[in-house]
């Protein structure tokens, strides 16, 4: 017959004992207080002690002391008239705090804020939580308005995660991009060489293999993407991916635009334009895609009267922006 083996209980109870006496150094340390804690007080507050001879009492707590202090748990030991103390070094057992600085911050909390469902924002907002957790914040008040509708909520989790595989392995890609809604995609070739977030824009960046120069791709247009077995032949970027992306988007179309903005509502339009004596807004040379994505952020308030091809792509992508809730 097969007998009983006691030692699953003995080690749940060794468990139960190390943790309960991590707990109450713990919190001595942290109740504001005196952080010492005596042999006796243990003995008598930690469960797991109590019921012990007191040479099994001695051995049982020495043996635990040294138990967590291999694990990683600093408790300093040190002798007093009243016998044997021990204390929890706060200092070197907390991990140091989280420190962004306000414009990391203030990107991390959009990303994670912008919120609601579908595309990277699965990603971003639980990125988000735990950092937070660790005690970054975000503090947007200084910071212009951004607006919900952006390729973090749009884009679809695979790309990105095709693109930095392709990146960490050094592969070439293939995928097809559309310039715009009203164009066939065209199929590309690209070492790529990272991602960028511009503005809520994501962007890929690489060298173009057919135009044989850097290239920067709207994410968002971006569609059926395919890692070659290729090496890429230009795996290493000839230069800061933020500064060719700024320079591709300063050779952006620019646009002179007339629309109704109620009063109190997007500054961030009003502070780009001029207030006509008819109550409408004129804004010169903008940039079309960042004039369509805000103009949409503030709809249906805000409307777009002319010219009308942006007034045309504001519809266009709030009707996707709609679908896409629907479809979550």
């Amino acid at each position: 017959m097969a007998t009983h083996n006691p030692a699953p209980k003995r080690h749940d109870e060794a468990v139960e004992r190390l943790t309960n006496l991590s707990f109450a150094l713990q919190g001595a340390a942290n109740s504001g207080g005196s952080p010492d804690r005596t042999a006796s007080w243990i003995r008598r507050h930690v469960a797991g002690y109590g019921d012990k001879s007191d040479e099994a009492f001695a051995k049982s707590l020495a043996r635990d002391i040294a138990t967590l202090q291999r694990a990683g748990v600093p408790i300093v030991h040190s002798g007093s008239e009243d016998g044997a103390r021990y204390r929890l070094d706060s200092s070197s057992y907390q991990l140091p705090p989280v420190e962004f600085s306000p414009e990391e911050a203030m990107v991390l909390g959009i990303a994670g804020g912008v919120g609601t469902t579908g595309g990277l924002s699965d990603f971003s907002l639980s990125g988000w939580t735990k950092i937070a957790a660790s005690g970054a914040s975000r503090n947007l008040a200084g910071a212009p308005v951004y607006t919900a509708v952006n390729d973090i909520t749009r884009l679809a989790p695979e790309i990105i995660t095709a693109v930095l595989a392709a990146v960490r392995n050094q592969l070439r890609i293939t995928f097809s991009y559309r310039a715009n809604p009203a164009t066939e995609p065209v199929r590309r070739v690209m070492d790529p060489w990272g991602v960028v977030n511009r503005d809520s824009h994501i962007y890929i960046v690489g060298f173009d293999v057919d135009r044989n120069e850097p290239r920067v791709f709207r994410a968002l247009r971006v569609s059926d993407i395919k890692r070659s077995h290729d090496p890429a032949e230009h795996p290493n970027p000839t230069e800061d991916l933020q500064v060719l992306v700024e320079r591709a988007l300063q050779r952006g179309e620019k646009v002179d635009a007339r629309l109704v903005i109620p009063d109190g509502q997007a500054r961030e339009l009003l502070d780009a334009g001029e207030q006509q004596p008819d109550g409408t807004v004129l804004l010169h040379k903008v940039d079309k895609h960042w004039l369509v994505r805000t103009a949409a952020g503030y709809a249906p308030e805000v409307q777009v009267l002319e010219p009308a091809g942006v007034r045309q792509e504001v519809i266009s992508l709030l009707r996707k922006a709609s679908q896409s809730q629907e479809e979550g």
